[in-house]
């Protein structure tokens, strides 16, 4: 992928954060990329919204009952797996493969508090598994860690295991306790490229509103914020704790 992901801004009728899920108790921003779509994960509208999904991302293409079905069945263990680990705002990207296959990927953020401790690297490297590479980025928040690795997975709709990459992205907020997990997850190698870009560039763009807002007229989007309802913005999208 030669170019570098589009995160653009969404409307605030779009964006649902997960109530139930922990989050800090500041306003945040978060880019998010403009291609991929946000999962429902709400139980009472998760799966007409999942239909949904399916019926816009595939609009002109004739999939297979066995096919629907599968990638309805991948939204719907997404789902359970977002509403089981607490996910704020979780994202999915469907298509066709260029073998013809659909296609599939999942970007999730969390939220971690390690307080009374402030957020750092140091306390992330004691939770990261043994398993896998570790590599530290630069973020406006301060240094970040990728850590990413491979399971062996059934996907939805599949009868074998087959290989999936994994990576989390840990951004620590300077000044904070808050860090903020990215995770994603594809079992397509033609995707992995895309995923790493992807959270990258996601993680890139946290930020605590304060923090941005300084650097311009808050609200106005010249700072690159959303307006304080939620309108507008450069390229983010507003959360609030």
């Amino acid at each position: 992928m030669s170019e570098a992901p589009t995160l653009g801004p969404l409307p605030s009728t779009d964006l649902k954060l997960n109530p139930h899920a922990p989050h800090p108790d500041f306003e945040w921003l978060i880019g998010l990329p403009s291609d991929w779509v946000l999962l429902d994960t709400n139980p009472e509208s998760w799966q007409r919204s999942a239909e949904r999904v399916v019926d816009d991302r595939f609009a002109g293409r004739r999939l297979r009952a066995a096919e629907r079905r599968a990638v309805l069945d991948f939204l719907e263990q997404l789902v359970a797996d977002c509403q089981r680990a607490g996910a704020a705002l979780s994202m999915v990207q469907l298509g066709a493969m260029s073998s013809g296959v659909v296609g599939s990927a999942g970007l999730h953020l969390g939220w971690f508090d390690s307080a009374p401790r402030g957020a750092g690297l140091s306390l992330v490297r004691q939770t990261l598994p043994r398993t896998g590479t570790v590599e530290e980025l630069d973020t406006p928040c301060g240094p970040a860690v990728l850590h990413r690795d491979v399971a062996s997975t059934v996907p939805p709709g599949g009868l074998t295991r087959v290989r999936s990459t994994v990576l989390q992205l840990f951004v620590p907020i300077a000044g904070t306790t808050w860090t903020a997990v990215l995770s994603a997850a594809t079992p397509h190698p033609e995707l992995e490229r895309v995923l790493g870009d992807v959270i990258v560039a996601v993680g890139r763009s946290i930020s605590p509103a304060q923090r941005v807002r300084s650097g311009g007229v808050a609200g106005d989007g010249s700072d690159g914020t959303a307006d304080p309802d939620g309108r507008g913005g450069a390229g983010s999208a507003p959360g609030r704790g």
